[in-house]
């Protein structure tokens, strides 16, 4: 029989293997995997700054909501309170709870794999995951939602794994079904794709002739209410603010028109965010998956529940443009199929698996050890032309903290300071929000909206500041907003000593509030 077409036997947990991962048995290897993981992301973790996604949310979590404009509230709840607890916002500081989640979730990767296609599966499955650059740097250690996401899909689909093929039957246990179904709400607690888990395993159990037998239990109903009640902050949250939070992505439908070449960008977008040589083999196992149905059940279970976020992502684009860490979160749920393949093709060819893996892990340190070096003195960027140093996307790792500072000795500090749109609002935010009202006056101001009270500035002078953003850019987006707009001298951030961003800076005469957003 062909090593690489999928097959239904699980890999057995002991079968002699003579890969790197048969050094060590599957669990001290994945711990291998993860200790070594933990340390590179720590090391990156303490040598940059923020993010603009990153400072928006640590800015964000000072102030407790129920939920926010553009997330539900897990992962600013999880910083607000470890900021306070820590009484710093260093950026090693708020990324520690992030490193740790993913260190759990590649534990739940292997013992999700494990204990359906074997033990050498799972520990094929936490690599692959660990070796997919998305995966491992920013949903790994980033303050992003996806952290906490990930690590609660995986225990949610573990517990109902448990559930559907430990036992010869499918369970319908009730307290079981109510714990995978508050894991599925603590998962939407942290990013909306969590009702895919829902959808998944409903249409699995629809869809597979024992799982209908559980459909017609309380077991599974019970869960989804589960998963309704730990989501219900969101929804008080949102019916309170007119249900801002549940439509933020709309606005992108505005101006939508029909364009099927955004699906091909889309795909190779996700390729690059994979790696090209991790995102084929995905795509492979998971179309073959998907194409045998319920007659493979495990594979069949997993297909699924990746199924909603990429397809739904990827074919979204036709309208509107999406973001290529959209359909992510299903493309997690192929990883445990592609080490179930990984684990037979190691039994038959040991040195070809082994040269692919250090190949793969080499190309990883490689791109790792490139980003950081240019994130933190930006050797690489300085030997660009000028008029492209700006589109170094390792410049966003530069926190605005000499900022304060600068305006300070220019004597220029207002009441309030200023952005035109929501990223640099988030810097300003994270570097000067404690001592100085931020306001974004922008089109679409996000979480800004609720933060500040914009008539409380009314004709009051505000430094505004922006980004890679022209002086004729600022002024178009301010029009209307001042009496008159005073161009300053720019400043300039630098990393090891190089210019990095130059912030133009102007101060607004006689704020005119009008309508926020």
């Amino acid at each position: 029989m062909s090593t690489w077409p999928l097959t239904a036997a699980p890999i057995r947990p002991n079968a002699p293997s003579r890969t790197i991962l048969s050094v060590l048995d599957p669990p001290r290897a994945v711990l291998a995997i993860i200790l070594i993981g933990t340390v590179i992301r720590l090391v990156f973790s303490a040598s940059v700054g923020l993010g603009s996604d990153e400072s928006y949310t640590v800015a964000n979590a000072r102030l407790f909501a129920l939920s926010y404009v553009d997330y539900p509230p897990l992962h600013a709840w999880l910083v607000g309170a470890w900021s306070w607890l820590w009484g710093s916002e260093a950026p090693f500081v708020v990324r520690l709870p992030f490193i740790a989640l993913f260190a759990g979730s590649t534990w739940m990767m292997f013992r999700l794999t494990a204990l359906l296609f074997g033990a050498r599966a799972g520990a094929w499955a936490a690599l692959l995951f660990n070796l997919a650059p998305v995966f491992t740097l920013p949903h790994a250690s980033w303050v992003l939602p996806d952290g906490p996401l990930i690590f609660f899909m995986l225990s949610c689909a573990f517990v109902a794994a448990r559930l559907l093929f430990e036992d010869a039957q499918p369970s319908s246990a009730i307290a079981g079904w109510i714990l995978a179904g508050a894991l599925a709400g603590l998962a939407m607690l942290s990013k909306y794709h969590g009702i895919f888990l829902l959808a998944g395993v409903f249409i699995f159990l629809a869809s597979w002739k024992r799982g209908r037998r559980v459909l017609a239990t309380p077991g599974p109903w019970l869960g989804a209410i589960a998963a309704l009640a730990v989501f219900a902050p969101v929804l008080i949250w949102n019916a309170n603010h007119d249900w801002t939070g549940l439509f933020f992505q709309t606005h992108r439908l505005k101006h939508a028109h029909l364009e099927f070449g955004r699906v091909f960008a889309s795909l190779g977008a996700q390729a690059g965010y994979l790696a090209p040589w991790i995102f084929v083999p995905l795509a492979y196992v998971w179309a073959v998956s998907l194409a045998r149905g319920p007659s493979e059940p495990r594979r069949w279970l997993f297909a699924l529940l990746a199924s909603g976020p990429i397809i739904g992502f990827t074919l979204a684009n036709i309208a509107a443009p999406g973001l290529p860490h959209w359909p992510m979160p299903g493309w997690l749920f192929v990883f445990p199929i592609l080490g179930a393949e990984a684990a037979r093709l190691a039994g038959t060819h040991p040195k070809s698996m082994s040269g692919a893996a250090i190949a793969a892990a080499a190309a990883l340190m490689g791109m790792i050890v490139l980003f950081g070096t240019n994130a933190r003195t930006g050797w690489l960027a300085n030997d660009l032309p000028p008029r492209y140093q700006h589109a170094d996307p390792t410049a966003d790792l530069l926190d605005w903290n000499e900022l304060d500072a600068v305006l300070a000795r220019r004597h220029v500090l207002t009441p309030a300071i200023a952005a035109t749109h929501w990223n640099d609002a988030g810097k300003l935010n994270y570097s000067m929000g404690r001592r100085i009202p931020v306001l974004c006056l922008c089109t679409d101001p996000q979480q800004f909206r609720y933060t500040q009270t914009l008539g409380a500035f009314a004709g009051k002078n505000i430094i505004i500041v922006g980004a890679h953003r022209t002086p004729a850019e600022i002024e178009h987006a301010l029009a209307g907003r001042f009496d008159r707009i005073e161009m300053l001298r720019p400043i300039v951030l630098y990393r090891a000593g190089r210019p990095a961003v130059e912030l133009t800076i102007m101060r607004g005469i006689g704020f005119r509030p009008g309508e926020q957003g």
